[in-house]
């Protein structure tokens, strides 16, 4: 296993793995667009699992801090029910970015490739695909259609000589960066890798990394 795979945080290992399971990813998806806290009966309903594998999934995505669980009593008689909801740090990010992301880390804590590796080769499969639509877009163009698959608000500035500025205005997953900043960005810098070798014509200058709350991580671009 790599050293970076090793350096992995147990909190994105959690909800890496959390997050790669369809199941679960289809119950924390359903609990964090539902507007509500959910009962384990809304989510077997919801998922035609059994009580015992709604309740083994939960509790994995409650350890992965993706969800959380509380008491609601109906005010009858009877015990009161566990109800789950999003935790406020997911909440504050994108849900098809951490399906996206887990999936990328999931191949990299297999040990096959690195969490950059994995992002580089998410980002050739991305461009080649908006490629087959245009392929004469410029790098710069693909960049920023594939980032904001990613779930990146991003600006494009062309300056002289050649060199071109893309600015990520706005970080999907800020909360995971918090989490785990080296190996997130890894996955982030493999993906505009990726971009650049499917497209050509540009290369990589710079990958100015910021604070994820504040965003404006900037690529700068040459050719």
């Amino acid at each position: 296993m790599s050293s970076l795979v090793a350096g992995l945080g147990e909190e994105t290992r959690c909800r890496a793995n959390a997050l790669a399971d369809p199941s679960r990813f289809g119950i924390f998806r359903y609990v964090a667009t539902s507007g509500h806290a959910a009962t384990v009966a809304e989510l077997t309903d919801f998922t035609g699992l059994n009580h015992n594998a709604v309740r083994q999934h939960l509790a994995v995505l409650v350890k992965a801090g993706l969800l959380e669980a509380g008491l609601y009593s109906p005010g009858t008689r009877g015990r009161p029910r566990l109800i789950y909801s999003i935790s406020p740090a997911a909440a504050s990010d994108s849900l098809l970015s951490y399906e996206r992301l887990a999936k990328v880390l999931v191949r990299a804590l297999s040990g096959s490739v690195t969490p950059r590796e994995a992002g580089r080769e998410e980002g050739i499969r991305d461009a080649v695909a908006i490629g087959d639509t245009d392929l004469e877009k410029p790098a710069s163009e693909v960049l920023n259609q594939v980032m904001s698959l990613w779930g990146f608000a991003s600006r494009f500035d062309h300056h002289e000589m050649g060199s071109d500025t893309v600015t990520l205005t706005s970080c999907p997953l800020a909360q995971a960066v918090g989490l785990d900043a080296r190996v997130v960005c890894s996955v982030h810098l493999g993906i505009v890798e990726g971009v650049l070798e499917a497209t050509g014509g540009s290369r990589l200058v710079g990958f100015d990394v910021r604070e994820p709350l504040g965003a404006g991580c900037e690529i700068a671009l040459g050719i």
